[in-house]
C-alpha cells in the first residue's frame, strides 16, 4: 500500500480542527527530504501564451516582487512536499506568501480570479493553515531549519478575489463557520507565541480585470526595473485589499 499524502480526505473539510485530525492520521510519524518544504522563493517562470488570469496575476506580484517593487512577498510556497514519502502532494504550493520580518508575520494567501467556487477556496485555505500547524508542530522531524516561516508570530489564511467572486449565497455564513472552528482549535495552546486568522479579502472595485493578456504581457509589464503601469495597477490592488467578510479587519494596507 502507498503511503498516505497529507492531505489525503481533507478536501470537503471546513473546520480547520478537524483537517489537522485528518493530518495527524494520515502521517502519524512525518517525515521528507525535500529542500523547498515552506521555502520562501520567487518561481518567477511564465509560459508567453499563458492566458490565465490567476497565474498572471501571481506571476506579477513574484517579478514585481523580484524587481523591488512589492517588498516582502513570494510564491508557490510549498506546504507538504514528501511529507509521510508521498509523491501526491508535491504539487500543493500556497500561491503567495507576504513575509514581514519586523512584525513577524505571514500572510498564506489563495488567489482567486475567474473560478466559480468560493468555497472550496475557503477550504483550501484552511488546508494550507492547518498544514501549517502541522509541519510547525513536527518541525524537529521535518527539513525546516532555515525555513524562516517556521518562526511567525501571527499567520493571516487568506483568500484574495475580486469583489464579485464572493456574491455567493451562503458564503457568509460559511466564512463564519470557518472563523469559529480555527478559534476553537486555539492555536495557541498548540504553539505558544502563535495566533492565526482567517481572511477574506477582495481587491478594490476599479482594479476589474487583469492588466495583461497572457504572459508575454506579464514579463513585459513586470519583469524591468522601472514600474509600468500594469505593474502599478498589481501593486496598488495588493495595497489596497479590503475584507469582505463577517468582524472582517476592514482594508489592509
Amino acid at each position: 500500500m502507498s503511503p498516505a499524502g497529507l492531505y489525503d480526505g481533507t478536501k470537503g473539510l471546513e473546520d480547520i480542527g478537524e483537517i489537522y485530525r485528518r493530518m495527524t492520521v494520515n502521517c502519524p510519524h512525518p517525515a521528507s527530504k525535500s529542500k523547498r518544504l515552506w521555502e520562501l522563493r520567487l518561481a518567477t517562470y511564465i509560459k508567453s501564451s499563458s492566458p490565465y488570469a490567476e497565474t498572471m496575476l501571481e506571476k506579477a506580484v513574484a517579478l514585481l516582487a523580484e524587481g523591488g517593487h512589492m517588498r516582502g512577498w513570494f510564491n508557490q510556497c510549498p506546504t507538504a512536499s514528501g511529507i509521510g514519502g508521498s509523491s501526491r502532494d508535491r504539487g500543493s504550493r500556497v500561491d503567495l506568501v507576504h513575509w514581514s520580518v519586523p512584525a513577524m508575520q505571514a500572510r498564506l494567501v489563495e488567489l482567486k480570479w475567474r473560478s466559480s467556487r468560493p468555497s472550496e477556496a475557503v477550504r483550501q485555505a484552511l488546508r494550507y493553515g492547518a498544514a501549517y500547524v502541522f509541519c510547525r508542530m513536527h518541525r524537529h522531524r521535518l527539513p525546516l531549519r532555515d525555513a524562516s516561516l517556521m518562526d511567525a508570530r501571527h499567520v493571516s489564511i487568506e483568500v484574495v478575489a475580486p469583489p464579485r467572486y464572493w456574491r455567493a449565497p451562503d458564503l457568509q455564513g460559511r466564512i463564519a463557520r470557518a472563523r469559529e472552528s480555527l478559534k476553537r482549535f486555539d492555536v495557541g495552546s498548540r504553539i505558544a507565541g502563535l495566533s492565526m486568522s482567517l481572511d477574506v479579502l477582495a481587491f478594490p472595485d476599479w482594479f476589474d480585470q487583469v492588466p495583461f493578456a497572457d504572459g508575454a504581457g506579464v514579463l513585459a509589464s513586470c519583469s524591468g526595473a522601472e514600474l509600468t503601469g500594469p505593474g502599478r495597477m498589481v501593486r496598488d490592488a495588493f495595497g489596497e485589499l479590503s475584507s469582505v467578510a463577517p468582524d472582517g479587519e476592514g482594508s489592509r494596507e
